[in-house]
């Protein structure tokens, strides 16, 4: 059976965070940059994955749109522009906010497909284990079940709607930074440096918050979780 042939395109935080997940003992890739002095940056940071020339990218099974929401349509039709027909490639849309649906109807002539990522490209830089979602799509159901087979060497991929991506990055988001303001105004107000809110930020209340997802906070703690849960319901 031949390989399939992936490529993505879009080498930022997202995408390079794939990229380096990738390498870890999984699938090479081809990448697609315009530039090519970046080009060789990006193949010399991420030995195995080969560059890939634009016509390259017709003869693909799948490419990676890691592109921002505003960049996407312009170099699908960039693409087709430059005579390219893109007739046997699954385009993967990540972009959190572009409809994949809308795509589809954009473009009726080419095969879209929603990978969304649900989480930070930094965390899955370095740690890897990322969340995608993709929304169920009955027409192109053996391209999405290869796509999901793919996506599940770098993490979880739950089928469901993808504006759950938007909604639950946002909610996270705007509660995250209302527990930063509060915890920069909370060292204030208690006259401590500067500098110890700095390292609150960045150091101590991620690492709390991520052993608390993952079961793992230590004794002190697990000390004011319970003072929080004893004051929740005395209230």
């Amino acid at each position: 059976m031949e390989q399939e042939k992936w490529g993505i395109v879009g080498i930022g935080t997202l995408g390079g965070a794939i990229l380096k997940q990738l390498s870890n003992g999984k699938s090479l890739i081809g990448f697609y940059h315009p530039n090519a002095e970046k080009a060789a940056g990006i193949a010399q940071a991420n030995p195995g994955h080969q560059s890939l020339t634009v016509e390259e990218l017709d003869s693909l099974d799948f490419l990676i749109l890691a592109l921002p929401a505003d960049r996407l349509v312009p170099f699908v039709q960039s693409l087709l522009d430059s005579g390219l027909s893109l007739a046997r490639v699954t385009l993967l849309n990540m972009a959190t906010v572009v409809k994949t649906a809308e795509l589809n109807r954009q473009f009726p002539q080419l095969r879209f497909l929603g990978m969304k990522f649900m989480g930070h490209a930094v965390d899955l830089r370095e740690r890897g284990n990322g969340l995608f979602i993709t929304e169920a799509n009955e027409r192109f159901a053996s391209a999405q079940e290869r796509a999901i087979r793919f996506f599940e060497q770098i993490g979880q991929v739950i089928v469901d709607k993808e504006d759950v991506v938007e909604e639950v990055n946002s909610l996270a988001t705007r509660i995250a930074v209302k527990a930063a303001f509060e915890l920069e105004q909370a060292i204030r107000e208690g006259g401590y440096r500067q500098e110890y809110a700095s390292r609150a930020l960045v150091s101590v209340a991620p690492e709390v918050m991520r052993a608390y997802a993952s079961g793992t906070m230590g004794h002190f703690a697990r000390k004011i979780v319970e003072q929080l849960l004893q004051e929740q319901q005395e209230s």
